[in-house]
């Protein structure tokens, strides 16, 4: 096995590393070289930080800290090649078939920088690692990362028992709990008891991880140099606390079976790491091989189990405690009873299928590495040999990048890691074949006619549509989702906290929402909603502009009813039509509505021309020029505070002073009116004193004082 201490021969030939996703038909059944170099042992190529490119390239890599996010792309972090530990996280799109570096320093053996805990930041990052760390991706699509070989906070090497969470969208990463140094020994507090203070011992190769139905992060075995672990943990995101929730607190227990096919209390799968794990449709866990030796001495076994998260029991369902059981491989894509892998473990490359059954590939154990794919049905409880060798050691074939072919093939190796994308396909990366790391990117067709029946279900998909809501600031859309293909049943998350297939009650704007089937694939969609079927009002005049004393035959459209305001002047105030006759310049608006009660509204000025006034030019008209009082309150009536043109006015000045005697405005223009503002503040309601002077047509002066009333 590996260590901190272990080397590898370094080779630095490279290829052509990307492959054009959709450029080629891949049969099923058949491998294809993908991505990276078909020469071990390479250094990677890192490109620009977040900015994907088909050159861009992970070095070889071994044992790295693998997800698979809600969008359906893949992650990887750490790994160790050459005895060396990496930070490094990267993501793989399967659909451009391109690698992204996201964040991580690109160095060797690097301490994390852990910041304050439970508090995220763009300089938070994990420190390098390997060997097995655990991973989970909770319900919101973060990935979340525990314990591993490498460094913590210092530059010694050791385990660890750190807790971290990812964030996409933000980029950053959290320490959510645990020791920021090596080695800490962990609590265990009482069985099955919640506490802030539990805590599971640092630990490496504890890779064996589940997320339940309920969205706890679940965590079996694991070593250090003490032993192998056989406890079982729940960690519940709500409270950021640790559940011990099954086996001992003392390494190195052996396996209790029990009968085959029966839960019991007492079952356990005993003391062991480096193995595979899956969770069924139904939610239930499952364990596969793993090591029940030590560093130096390797006992693979192959049994299978599964844990009932609700009953706290496991259930040996295949495979025996037989150390290093040589297995039966039968005959290729022939199922049968009697089918079993050989023991191995670091058989980490595990995926399930949309149909809920289980692949696993290669790993390794005492005389060497495998390069086998495994297909189990759950339904059935049978094993089948669907590609790869039955024969150990054997070197990969990788024909042309991005070219499948029969022929082609994954070398023996162990450490590896594979995910399932959202069409079914089963990729797999990196490893160690004993002597040298990789970074080849495999895909897989999974065969039904191999398997017997179903291997994959019709991809994936999703569409989604909106029924617009009917007025603008209503809401009343909806939304629909139409799953198709994977497997049933489906669960909806929208991103206003709706669950169901229809989100309903929606006001205009854009709204996603995350459907996953039964089988943890999702598909992340968004739609707009709309405010459309509202009226769109219009308002005309016969004349806008009028002589005083003249009329204005007003026009409205666009709704149902109408309300015009202010009602002075108008023969109507209900009518789309009335006749405004207003005794000085007046703004008219009109709110018009439709059948659904939406509404919109709109406004005209008519203008009072008073210049042609035949008013006689006298003193007593002269005297009622000015108002007493107006209302600058924006309803459209009386806001403004203007001298009327007059015929027997040639010019004039008018002033207005506050009870203090500040002058606050002045006008010598009819067009020059006072909204009751001063320094560009409304005034409150108060009284206030104008000087009014003119000159007449005539030549004779005309001067006037008095009180203006601002009412707000």
């Amino acid at each position: 096995m590996k260590r901190a201490g272990k080397t590898f021969g370094i080779v630095t030939v490279a290829v052509l590393v990307s492959a054009a996703v959709n450029s080629f038909a891949q049969a099923p059944g058949e491998w294809t070289w993908m991505h990276g170099d078909n020469t071990p042992n390479t250094a990677g190529v890192y490109g620009v930080i977040g900015v994907a490119s088909p050159a861009n390239k992970p070095p070889a890599l071994y044992e790295v800290c693998d997800w698979k996010d809600n969008n359906g792309n893949f992650w990887i972090f750490g790994g160790v090649a050459g005895g060396n530990y990496h930070s490094v996280l990267w993501k793989f799109d399967p659909v451009t078939n391109q690698w992204t570096w996201m964040k991580g320093p690109t160095g060797i053996n690097s301490p994390g920088t852990y910041g304050v805990q439970g508090v995220s930041s763009p300089a938070n990052f994990p420190g390098a690692r390997s060997n097995g760390a655990a991973t989970w991706v909770d319900a919101a699509g973060d990935l979340w990362l525990f314990g591993g070989q490498g460094y913590a906070s210092t530059t010694t090497a050791g385990y660890m028992n750190d807790l971290w969470k990812y964030n996409i969208a933000t980029n950053e990463w959290t320490w959510m709990k645990g020791s920021n140094m090596t080695n800490d020994p962990g609590s265990y507090g009482t069985l099955q008891v919640s506490a802030p203070a539990n805590l599971p011992p640092a630990r490496e190769e504890s890779s064996c991880t589940w997320t339940s139905n309920t969205g706890d992060l679940w965590i079996y075995g694991g070593c250090d140099v003490s032993g192998r672990f056989s406890d079982m943990w729940k960690y519940t995101i709500a409270t950021n606390e640790w559940t011990w929730m099954h086996g001992t607190n003392t390494p190195n227990a052996l396996a209790v079976y029990g009968t085959l096919g029966t839960p019991a209390p007492a079952n356990t799968p005993g003391g062991r790491w480096v193995y595979g794990s899956w969770k069924d449709l139904t939610g239930n866990f499952w364990l596969h091989g793993g090591n029940i030796g030590s560093v130096t001495f390797i006992l693979a076994v192959n049994d299978l189990w599964k844990y009932d998260v609700a009953t706290n029991q496991w259930t040996w369902m295949s495979g025996t405690g037989t150390m290093n059981d040589p297995g039966n491989y039968g005959t290729k894509c022939v199922t049968a009873a009697t089918n079993m892998p050989p023991a191995r473990m670091e058989n980490r490359a595990r995926v399930i299928d949309t149909c809920g059954n289980f692949w696993n590939f290669g790993g390794g154990n005492g005389s060497g590495y495998f390069n086998d794919l495994w297909h189990y049905n759950v339904s059935t409880g049978q094993w089948t040999w669907a590609s790869g060798d039955n024969t150990m050691g054997q070197t990969p074939v990788y024909g042309s990048l991005g070219v499948s072919a029969p022929t082609n093939k994954p070398g023996a190796k162990r450490g590896s890691v594979a995910w399932m994308d959202n069409n079914g396909y089963i990729w797999l990366f990196g490893g160690l074949d004993g002597t040298n790391v990789t970074n080849d990117l495999f895909r897989f067709v999974p065969d039904t006619a191999c398997v017997g029946g179903c291997a994959i279900q019709p991809a994936f998909t999703a569409s989604v549509s909106a029924s617009n809501t009917l007025c603008s600031g209503s809401c009343t859309g909806t939304a629909t989702v139409t799953p198709v293909g994977g497997t049933t049943p489906y669960t909806y998350s929208w991103s206003d906290g709706q669950t169901g297939a229809t989100a309903t009650g929606l006001c205009a704007g854009t709204y996603s929402v995350t459907v996953t089937d039964a089988g943890s694939n999702t598909v992340v969609l968004t739609v707009t909603v709309s405010a459309t079927g509202g009226p769109v009002a219009a308002a005309s005049a016969s004349a806008t502009t009028i002589t005083a004393g003249g009329s204005s035959q007003l026009n409205a459209t666009g709704g149902v009813t109408y309300q015009w305001s202010p009602a002075s002047g108008l023969s109507c105030t209900a009518c789309p039509g009335p006749v405004a006759t207003p005794a000085q310049t007046t703004t008219y608006c009109v709110l018009v509505t439709d059948s659904n009660g939406c509404t919109d509204s709109t406004c005209i000025t008519i203008l009072v021309d008073t210049t042609t006034s035949s008013v006689p030019c006298n003193y007593d008209i002269l005297r009622t020029l000015m108002p007493n009082a107006f209302s600058p309150n924006a309803d459209g009536n009386n806001d403004l505070l203007c001298v009327p043109a007059y015929a027997c006015v040639t010019e004039f000045v008018l002033k207005i002073y506050d009870r203090w005697g500040e002058k606050i405005f002045e006008s010598a223009s009819t067009s020059n009116c006072w909204d009751g503002r001063y320094k560009d503040k409304n005034l409150n309601t108060a009284v206030f004193v104008y000087y009014f002077e003119a000159t007449l047509s005539t030549g004779d002066k005309f001067e006037q004082k008095g009180n203006i009333s601002l009412i707000r």
